[in-house]
């Protein structure tokens, strides 16, 4: 399991959530932030998990709610840790399963907590302000993606 965090997680609740990375023409799905922590940063559609919600389920809603769009889910890409500050300086930790998908309908419009939704080049991801690990799981998800079609 990898973790990544930008601040001290042993004073923060663990809050669980899940990801997805989805793809289409060579292009994955990134939304940009409305809120904090990540308020102005590029990352994956993604958000809490509700209560009876398994996180693949948990993904898709998360990406409907702030895209707009409908995707499947080829696999689980790997589980995070993450954390970050609140805007009052509130420890906050989180621990998410990414998944990774293509894309089955719609087109992105920005919803939820996303201030901004839109496909992006695989190649050109590195080019954006994201949140930490961003582009890293973005690379991963795409060579998996790939490998699942030969």
């Amino acid at each position: 399991m990898a973790q990544i965090f930008a601040s001290d997680p042993s004073i923060a609740l663990l809050r669980y959530g899940a990801s997805i990375a989805v793809f289409k023409d060579g292009a994955v799905l990134l939304v940009e932030r409305a809120r904090a922590p990540w308020r102005g940063l590029w990352s994956l559609p993604g958000g809490g998990i509700e209560a009876g919600e398994l996180p693949g389920e948990a993904a898709l809603r998360e990406l409907k709610e702030e895209t707009g769009i409908k995707a499947e889910i080829a696999g689980l890409l790997d589980t995070i840790e993450i954390g970050a500050m609140d805007d009052g300086g509130k420890a906050l930790r989180y621990r998410l399963s990414v998944f990774y998908g293509r894309h089955l309908e719609g087109e992105p419009c920005a919803g939820s907590d996303a201030a901004s939704a839109r496909w992006v080049v695989v190649g050109d991801v590195e080019a954006l302000t994201m949140t930490e690990g961003t582009a890293a799981l973005v690379r991963l998800a795409a060579r998996r993606l790939g490998a699942a079609r030969a």
